[in-house]
């Protein structure tokens, strides 16, 4: 769950929805390279899916017991964090093994910092093994896999800086990125033109939770609700000559 905190109250967006953004801006961007991509299907598919193990969390999120606040994807405590990756991966392995590939990479890329604690590194080892079998299964090379891992990235990032409301510029797939006043600013801009987007989201009071339940409750009889955002390049600003 990325939760936002707006003053009196909390934005919910579950990750199912942060990442279905992400696959839909990413559509949209017109790049040679992506729009012929041999395993374009796969790789929009891989996006739209990458968060698909947090959708237990989603569905019954938890709260942080000390503070009496809701767990974000940020603060889930190690243990819970590797059982949705794998899970994550494992789940669309049989049908989709380009997609799971691409998604324990993604595992992988995200977590590989955590190194040198045994829990880490043993779950660290057996998501490479994994990784190893499905790049057998699917005959593609460890360099294919890391460019196709970028357009998973970049997507994951600009929807990441909407949903999560915050404004630190990043670089990826040579754009310069900037979410600021609404509008997520990208630089030379991929798209044909500026794009509106929709986001699904929850407002909840800005309180303490006593526990899941609590939480559960009062995000089941929040209704849905949507915020926007503008893709779009950056302003110039005209200068005299």
């Amino acid at each position: 769950m990325i939760v936002v905190d707006a003053g009196d109250s909390l934005r919910f967006v579950t990750q199912g929805d942060h990442a279905h953004f992400a696959a839909d801006l990413l559509s949209l961007c017109r790049l040679p390279e992506l729009e012929n991509h041999p395993r374009r299907e796969a790789l929009l598919e891989a996006v739209r899916e990458h968060d698909n193990g947090w959708r237990e969390l989603d569905a019954a999120p938890r709260v942080e017991p000390a503070t009496m606040t809701p767990h974000t994807f940020e603060t889930l405590p190690g243990d819970e964090r590797r059982k949705l990756w794998s899970r994550g991966t494992r789940r669309l392995s049989e049908g989709n093994p380009q997609v799971a590939l691409l998604i324990t990479q993604h595992a992988l890329a995200l977590h590989q910092d955590l190194g040198g604690e045994a829990t880490w590194d043993a779950w660290l080892e057996e998501m490479s093994d994994f990784r190893a079998d499905l790049l057998e299964e699917t005959d593609l090379t460890q360099d294919q896999l890391d460019r196709d891992h970028e357009y998973l990235r970049f997507a994951d990032r600009c929807s990441l800086a909407v949903c999560t409301d915050r404004q630190e510029p990043f670089v990826g797939l040579g754009a310069q990125v900037v979410f600021a006043q609404g509008s997520l600013q990208i630089d030379p801009l991929p798209l044909v033109g500026a794009t509106s987007f929709s986001i699904r989201c929850r407002w909840l009071p800005k309180r303490p939770y006593a526990s899941d339940l609590d939480l559960g409750s009062e995000l089941a009889a929040a209704r849905w609700q949507t915020f926007g955002v503008r893709v779009s390049a950056p302003r110039r600003r005209n200068h005299d000559t």
